[in-house]
């Protein structure tokens, strides 16, 4: 069973979605639980979405009727499911002006693209209702969190951002009743006076496919090893510990890996999962797996890639970054 991969091009999600829609593959492990079912008669809906059941998971699997994903076996819920729309995201943050090296909050609400409305119903994906990605414009610095829910529907989650900059937020959300959102905001730090276009990433792929994160260390093979934009290419990882076969992975956002794919202009993004399925009746803090992981993507377009591979062992969330090359069709070495 092949994994499915969310791509998206930022900031303009809407129209971009459905330029990448047909090559929506991604990824995701079953087994997360579904909030209970979405009265739509609360769901801020216009007369331009046509409301259906769609997986949580899986955006391109859709359906008329109640029912379970097809590949991952996930419950359906009620979305709307040709709705290429943005939601409308406002964020802020306290204070106004963040400072590197200090703590601050970052808050984000959400409102219907159609109604203005404010959203405070959202699906369970990934284990999750939001993701959030923050990212530095040198790629350097990488976190995936977890913003909270407030009762009036804002979303928020302190942190302590490291170097004064530009950095990129990443939130990934499902709205009851409305279609899945990627949607990108900028942060630049107080006091930066630097020029944003040198601080760019100039990224230089891995020499070598061995790196060792603490205890843990991953060999990295690529499958074709001369990977093509507009093919699917394949990244798997062999855990060990001390030459040791890693086989106690536990499960992390409903699967035995997680990855993020981000093109080195920050404009393209992978979301991913592990390509092999757990059994829809797995308890999740119970099966074990590992030493190899195999990810799955479709790379939109040719040239240079960050990804960030989180693997969850004894209670710990590891994150390996890996920088690789991609190449135009009929191009060579």
């Amino acid at each position: 069973m092949k994994s499915i991969v969310k791509t998206q091009k930022a900031p303009v999600a809407a129209r971009l979605r459905a330029l990448f829609f047909p090559l929506v593959l991604v990824a995701v492990l079953p087994a997360c639980v579904s909030r209970p079912p979405v009265n739509l008669e609360l769901v801020q809906a216009d007369n331009e979405e046509e409301i259906g059941w769609i997986c949580p998971m899986h955006s391109d699997v859709t359906s008329e009727k109640p029912g379970t994903c097809p590949r991952c076996g996930m419950k359906l819920v009620q979305g709307a499911l040709f709705d290429m729309r943005d939601y409308h995201l406002d964020f802020h943050t306290m204070p106004e002006q963040v400072k590197a090296g200090e703590k601050a909050t970052l808050m984000f609400s959400v409102a219907h693209p159609g109604t203005g409305e404010r959203i405070k119903q959202f699906e369970l994906t990934h284990d999750r209702p939001y993701h959030l990605f923050v990212i530095s414009q040198d790629m350097e610095y990488f976190q995936h969190i977890h913003p909270q829910e407030g009762e009036d529907g804002t979303w928020s989650i302190e942190v302590t951002l490291p170097k004064e900059g530009y950095y990129s937020l990443l939130s990934d959300f499902l709205p009851a009743g409305g279609s899945s959102q990627f949607l990108t905001q900028p942060l630049v730090t107080a006091g930066y006076t630097g020029d944003l276009m040198a601080q760019a990433a100039h990224l230089v792929p891995d020499t070598s496919n061995t790196q060792t994160v603490d205890d843990l260390t991953a060999s990295v093979t690529y499958d074709p090893g001369i990977m093509r934009a507009g093919s699917y290419n394949h990244i798997t990882f062999n855990l060990t510990k001390n030459g040791v076969p890693v086989r106690e992975l536990q499960t992390y956002l409903g699967a035995f890996g997680h990855m993020l794919i981000m093109t080195e202009d920050m404009v393209d993004y992978v979301h991913s999962h592990p390509v092999d399925m757990l059994p829809v009746d797995a308890n999740l803090e119970e099966i074990r797996g590992g030493p190899t992981v195999m990810f799955e993507g479709l790379m939109p377009k040719p040239g240079r890639y960050r990804a960030w591979t989180q693997f969850r062992y004894n209670d710990k969330v590891y994150t390996f970054t890996n920088t690789f090359e991609v190449l135009d069709v009929g191009v060579t070495r």
